[in-house]
């Protein structure tokens, strides 16, 4: 589930599923969506996002994508509108995100930071995207931004490979804002501090720093869901999953 807190401005997201891993799944995908559509009118400033557990999130509920894999035409273009409406509520935020990272950050769980603007992390917290190991391919614009943010040669590593980036690589290439102990005291911090700044020339300048790369985003987050939707129906993909799930359930 996702529980969400709004006080002095401040809407705090929690990814709170312990007992799978954090994982989301499409009822989770949609509160987030509607959470974070809550910015454009509510009398919001800033937006942390955190996981209620030792890891921050292990990706998509491997169970949705089994299940997905085995949907009709109707029933898979539903779930595709889910998970975009989320994707798009993120990087179409007026104000700023900032994410509290403990522990693993898995799928998802790390493409999602993409679309922050600050990102404070435990020194336990590792990075991952194993993709092509199950059988898909980058999400959620990954295959755009993530050599923008960490070079070409390590996004190359990470999404070829599933190599990780250890919260120290992940620092020194500037993916994330600080290593810290307490990254929820970190992003309160930074979100108090947002919150004092003029609200509508902080928006204009979030909005500036996006808008020249915005319609490439966009057409690369379509091309890459048009895959993945192909992909998963493939019985490499239906393999991997499998096969993932028998791991899980042995864990």
């Amino acid at each position: 589930m996702i529980t969400s807190s709004l006080s002095n401005h401040i809407l705090t997201l929690t990814i709170d599923r312990p007992t799978a891993k954090n994982a989301l799944n499409l009822d989770m995908y949609q509160n987030l969506a509607q959470q974070l559509e809550r910015a454009k009118n509510d009398d919001i400033s800033v937006v942390i996002i955190t996981g209620n557990s030792d890891i921050f999130c292990s990706g998509n509920d491997i169970e949705d994508f089994i299940q997905l894999a085995q949907a009709d035409d109707t029933q898979a273009q539903k779930n595709r509108e889910i998970i975009e409406r989320f994707m798009f509520a993120m990087i179409d935020c007026p104000v700023p995100i900032i994410a509290a990272v403990s522990g693993a950050a898995i799928g998802i769980g790390m493409t999602l930071l993409q679309h922050c603007d600050f990102i404070f992390a435990t020194p336990n917290t590792v990075f991952t995207l194993p993709f092509v190991k199950l059988g898909l391919c980058p999400e959620f614009g990954s295959s755009l931004l993530l050599p923008q943010l960490i070079g070409e040669r390590k996004a190359k590593a990470m999404l070829l490979l599933g190599e990780e980036l250890s919260v120290e690589e992940a620092l020194s290439l500037g993916f994330i804002n600080q290593i810290t102990v307490q990254p929820e005291q970190r992003a309160a911090h930074y979100a108090n501090t947002l919150t004092a700044l003029p609200k509508e020339a902080l928006q204009h300048t979030k909005k500036l720093l996006s808008d020249n790369s915005r319609q490439q985003l966009i057409d690369c987050i379509y091309k890459e869901n048009d895959l993945i939707f192909k992909l998963i129906k493939r019985s490499e993909a239906t393999c991997a999953l499998s096969r993932f799930k028998g791991k899980k359930s042995h864990t």
